[in-house]
């Protein structure tokens, strides 16, 4: 995928925002209808989420749109400024982040993969608030580096997640901001939970991380509003005390409170093409 990723961007960079989402849409339609995986994918894991054939039908459809427009915006992250922030992004909940920061325990912002995550924490680290994430690492050393210079340029601090142990409980002890999504389990010692009836692998690192630095977990979601403009949302904290007897099954419950009102709310922002449920209920 390398060089699929280095065109996109080469035409994301060179042309109006636009005219790139004009592109991206078709190139979407076309992949929603030419891939029977993907789209069934997608569908199995709406399915909770939205009621009627027709209903499921296009919100997978506008799954595989939103998703190239996800694409475009993270290609063309090196061109956003103040001026992109204040025209296209309507931010909630800063005084949560300022509030819990201001603590100096740190703060884990816990994501998922919705709306435009990526984009979501350009905008906050391009707001003032150093940030770091913990990245997945892709098999083509290529794409690694590709994905990691689009976030380093913005001024995103990148983790790998094969380091991420000591480095993020250092981030968080510093008192500074943490990044991290939190609907999938990409680990080797998955726990499920129980999620809109069903049952879902879901990660326990910003509960782990939360329960040995004392720091705060803020629900965090950046959201497509419109085709064109954004809300940078900050819940308040899931984690108002912790102390000896912190749980970490219950933080990540309450995390799913959240978690299911957004997809809820949201389900034709949710990019997971991969089943993510288990036929255990």
């Amino acid at each position: 995928m390398y060089y699929p990723f280095i065109l996109g961007k080469a035409i994301a960079v060179s042309l109006p925002r636009r005219v790139v989402y004009f592109l991206a849409k078709i190139i979407a339609i076309i992949h929603c209808y030419t891939s029977p995986g993907d789209r069934e994918a997608v569908e199995y894991n709406l399915s909770p989420l939205v009621e009627g054939r027709e209903v499921l039908k296009k919100k997978t459809r506008d799954v595989f749109i939103n998703f190239a427009y996800y694409l475009a915006d993270f290609f063309r992250q090196s061109k956003l400024s103040p001026q992109f922030i204040e025209k296209h992004v309507e931010i909630i909940g800063l005084q949560h982040l300022d509030r819990y920061l201001g603590e100096g325990k740190g703060v884990i912002a816990l994501t998922a993969h919705l709306g435009n995550y990526e984009l979501g924490g350009v905008v906050t680290s391009m707001l003032g608030y150093p940030l770091s994430v913990i990245a997945l690492s892709h098999r083509d050393e290529r794409t690694n580096i590709f994905f990691d210079v689009q976030r380093r340029i913005c001024g995103l601090k990148v983790i790998p997640i094969g380091m991420a142990l000591k480095r993020c409980i250092s981030v968080l002890r510093r008192g500074e901001m943490l990044a991290m999504l939190g609907d999938r389990d990409f680990s080797l010692n998955k726990k499920k939970f129980r999620i809109f009836d069903r049952y879902a692998y879901l990660p326990r690192g910003a509960a782990y991380f939360a329960s040995k630095t004392r720091a705060h977990i803020l629900p965090s979601f950046f959201i497509r509003k419109g085709r064109f403009d954004y809300k940078l949302i900050f819940e308040k904290a899931i984690t108002h005390k912790i102390n000896e007897k912190f749980d970490e099954n219950e933080v990540i419950k309450e995390y799913i409170k959240v978690l299911e009102r957004y997809l809820k709310k949201y389900p034709e922002q949710w990019f997971l093409f991969e089943k993510y449920w288990l036929l255990e209920r």
